[in-house]
């Protein structure tokens, strides 16, 4: 069972997330959309392109309340010093402050490029440049966001400023989605996965733990994940209860990932997989695991379907019984 799931990448359960040896390389092609997929992705795009012209109307309009709309109820903002804003709400009271301090300042918005991750989650690179009263200059800087497809209307899901000079912390948080509670199940057993920020923010550590359906004594693990500067590209090392050990190279795809992965088990077996993982919007990805071999012997096809668990309902404190009254 152990092995079962460093094959499968030891999560990503949380996500996103083996080189399996020189005879598994598989070389990804470009896929060849059809011109019905081409038009749809086609209008998709024009829509998102839509939201962000009134964005840039709502936002010249001073109208916080209209740029608020425009955003998932739980949405993001995050600037280049990892402040974070979340709510649809707090969103509007942040436009409406900015709104009131430079009453006659607009913006300009350059969309780069609009790059979908599924069909209904997509990624824009942008630039926006302030439009200052006269006498001051005007300020530029650059975006990412993810925008999620949402009862049939793109809603803007995390908006983050780019650094002029990324950091590895910024690299990262191109699977800042990973970060909560997750769990997967196969006939195998079920797998219950914990992904959080280490408190630098320089890597995302998973705590897998692997409940075998036969019963029997539960199996951990833990994967860390960090931004390579020399391959310019995410890694992840992991390590199990039992004393095995892997790591993984990560590709994105149109859909995802790639996840090339090569371990050792407790025995000393070689083990390697190459491993796909395709969001299905915010709460949900396909986990898919392919050339999966330990030792001399091939293993099967894997796929699952990963989803987010919410949060545990949190109960009103107790009341404290009252303090008797002096002399009683």
């Amino acid at each position: 069972m152990r092995m079962h799931r460093i094959l499968i990448g030891f999560g990503v359960a949380a996500g996103l997330l083996a080189a399996p040896l020189a005879r598994l390389v598989v070389v990804a092609q470009e896929p060849v959309l059809s011109d019905e997929v081409q038009a749809a992705l086609a209008a998709q795009e024009a829509a998102i392109r839509g939201k962000v012209d009134q964005f840039v109307k709502a936002y010249n309009a001073k109208d916080a309340h209209a740029v608020a709309e425009l955003f998932l109820k739980q949405a993001f903002l995050v600037d280049e010093d990892d402040n974070v804003v979340q709510g649809r709400e707090n969103i509007e009271a942040i436009f409406a402050d900015l709104f009131a301090e430079n009453p006659d300042t607009g913006v300009e918005v350059n969309v780069e490029s609009i790059r979908f991750i599924t069909s209904s989650l997509a990624v824009e690179l942008g630039s926006t440049t302030t439009v200052p009263p006269a006498g001051v200059a005007p300020e530029s800087g650059r975006y990412s966001c993810v925008h999620v497809l949402q009862n049939g209307d793109w809603k803007m899901g995390v908006i983050r400023d780019i650094p002029a000079k990324p950091t590895h912390r910024d690299q990262l948080q191109a699977l800042s989605w990973m970060v909560g509670d997750w769990v997967d199940q196969s006939r195998d057993g079920m797998v219950k996965t914990s992904c959080r920020f280490t408190p630098d923010g320089s890597f995302l550590i998973q705590e897998v733990t692997v409940h075998p359906r036969a019963g029997g004594d539960a199996n951990s693990m833990t994967q860390r994940i960090g931004w390579d500067p020399l391959g310019k590209r995410f890694k992840s090392w992991v390590f199990d209860s039992e004393g095995g050990y892997g790591e993984s190279n990560w590709t994105p795809t149109d859909g995802g990932w790639l996840i090339k992965f090569t371990g050792v088990s407790s025995d000393g077996a070689i083990a390697s997989a190459t491993n796909h993982i395709r969001p299905l919007g915010l709460d949900k990805y396909l986990f898919r695991s392919v050339d999966r071999v330990v030792g001399n012997e091939a293993m099967p096809p894997l796929e699952v379907t990963v989803v987010r668990q919410p949060p545990a309902p949190q109960l009103p404190p107790l009341e404290s019984p009252a303090a008797p009254a002096p002399g009683r």
